[in-house]
């Protein structure tokens, strides 16, 4: 409702694909339109480096993998970054998800989320890498507290800002009728948790459940874009 371009980007393995079952949500940041730039940079060299190096890797290489995509997303993001003035201090936040053999692994740099969905509770898998979720680790605020803090979209990690990143990872058990949900903070920064569990617990299709959840986040002042991804497992 109230940004111009989208500076999201996002990925799903699908067709000829050799990633598959892939995915990939990256909230962009910087000046003019750098952080559009950034975004799609930084899935361009996640991608790069995961298909050329999967077809050496096992299931249980996976976190290692997805870890060595985001240190290349982030050298490709940091030399655009210095190769122009226009792109002076861009940078992008990165989820990415890879489903394998009955486990979801996560890996991510920012505060773009994954959350799994499972008999009507959302699970948070990732934690903010923000100045109030600090604040909250430190037991300073609430988490209540922390989404209403005027500074809760301050970061404290992104890719594309040094010239190395430190990545996060989760690896957790599916089973059917999971749902795993990747969003920016269009989506979280606007809905609470249980709103969105109050969405993905209706018996109506995925793209449907999709639809909803960024109807209601603009309801609710769509301040930022929403970009989200749903995986039914």
């Amino acid at each position: 409702k109230c940004r111009k371009n989208n500076e999201d980007a996002y990925y799903i393995s699908a067709g000829e694909d050799p990633a598959e079952n892939l995915y990939l949500v990256a909230d962009g940041m910087g000046g003019c339109n750098a952080g559009e730039i950034a975004s799609s940079c930084a899935i361009e060299g996640f991608l790069e480096h995961f298909w050329k190096e999967m077809k050496h890797a096992e299931n249980d290489d996976m976190l290692d993998l997805m870890t060595g995509a985001m240190a290349a997303a982030n050298r490709m993001v940091y030399e655009k970054s210095n190769s122009d003035r226009e792109f002076a201090e861009m940078g992008t936040t990165i989820v990415a998800a890879a489903v394998r053999e009955e486990k979801l692994y996560v890996a991510y740099v920012g505060d773009s989320r994954a959350y799994l969905f499972r008999k009507k509770e959302m699970q948070p898998l990732t934690t903010d890498h923000s100045n109030v979720m600090e604040l909250v680790k430190m037991g300073s605020i609430t988490k209540e507290e922390a989404a209403m803090h005027p500074k809760r979209n301050v970061i404290t990690r992104a890719i594309g800002i040094r010239d190395t990143v430190e990545t996060d990872t989760v690896i957790h058990p599916v089973q059917k009728g999971d749902i795993v949900l990747l969003c920016t903070d269009g989506l979280s920064g606007m809905l609470k948790d249980e709103e969105m569990a109050k969405i993905l617990s209706k018996r109506i299709a995925l793209d449907k459940k999709a639809a909803i959840l960024v109807e209601e986040a603009n309801r609710q002042g769509g301040h930022d874009n929403i970009s989200l991804i749903l995986v039914e497992i």
